[in-house]
């Protein structure tokens, strides 16, 4: 979705469906619907809900075809007030008087809401979510080490990392949630509670967390109507990738549910591109939360259709 201002007044363009509009209780998110649902036969999507706590259990499959199931936990009250700081309110989109003051508290809560200003449009602020919010992530990179080894590859975990996400089932978020806009945008904790996402918010996560190892470079690649993701290093015989700063990236594909390798960045990507954003973490922002249990668990499972 594209937001863009004339005569002080922030006007809203918006591409999907947005849920109605009211004032949650503290300590509670909106239960969002999805538009064009898909879901991967086999996957399972848990999630246990307690006064205190989260409990995600995701079954999902390997490039190698066998299959896992991941669990860990988030506490409740502390996750749904760090999902409700993302998005602008609806105050931003009321006309103003352009004082000095006026202009600096505006640019104030858009920066507080992770949207930034390009011109006269907003976009979500990438590069600063993810470091907000990649604490969330961090179970998830434990679980990959975990479950593949400290001595797998790079490659070998993004594969991996890229078949969990895409096995996540497919939905494209609403423009409104918790009283905001959030531009049809779910952060990672949303994600893995609503158990759906689309093209945005899966590069938003799977980034989240590769972020969490200090080799991994990644890019941002921004289509016309889709957004890829991209991660430094020597690519395959048939693998595409672009080239930024006289480094290879190779590009990635994680929003399911088809199982598109490593390398292969569907049809939308036609080999040109409307902007590049290299991600920039620093080590403050690879940390485990007091919000985030480090209690996590590794099972390998019989698929369904076994």
């Amino acid at each position: 979705m594209k937001l863009f201002g004339m005569f002080g007044v922030i006007l809203i363009t918006q591409v999907s469906c947005h849920s109605a509009k009211y004032q949650q209780p503290k300590g509670i998110i909106e239960n969002l619907i999805p538009s064009k649902y898909q879901k991967n036969p086999y996957t399972e999507q848990n999630v246990e809900i307690t006064k205190k706590a989260y409990g995600f259990k995701y079954k999902f499959s390997s490039p190698s075809n066998e299959w896992y199931e991941w669990k860990w936990k988030y506490k409740r009250v502390e996750t749904n007030e760090m999902i409700k700081k993302f998005g602008m309110p609806q105050s931003i989109f009321e006309p103003y008087q352009a004082t000095k003051k006026n202009v600096r508290l505006r640019n104030r809560v858009i920066k507080e809401s992770f949207f930034k200003e390009e011109g006269n449009e907003l976009y979500p602020d990438f590069n600063s979510m993810i470091p907000f919010y990649m604490g969330f992530t961090s179970p998830l990179y434990a679980l990959t080490i975990k479950t593949l080894g400290k001595d797998s590859t790079p490659r070998e975990r993004v594969e991996f990392l890229l078949r969990f996400v895409q096995d996540i089932p497919y939905g494209i978020p609403p423009n409104r949630s918790n009283s905001k806009v959030i531009s049809g945008i779910l952060t990672p904790p949303q994600i893995f509670i609503e158990k759906w996402g689309d093209c945005d918010s899966k590069v938003l996560l799977i980034s989240s967390i590769l972020a969490h190892e200090p080799r991994y470079k990644i890019l941002l690649v921004y289509l016309e109507k889709h957004l890829l993701m991209a991660f430094e290093g020597r690519p395959h015989p048939n693998d595409s990738f672009i080239v930024f700063q006289g480094s290879k990236f190779i590009l990635a594909d994680p929003t399911g549910p088809a199982h598109l390798q490593l390398g292969n960045p569907g049809p939308d990507f036609k080999g040109n591109f409307k902007k590049i954003e290299p991600l920039q973490i620093t080590s403050a922002d690879r940390r485990i939360p007091h919000y985030v249990s480090r209690l996590i668990e590794v099972n390998k499972v019989e698929s369904s259709k076994n």
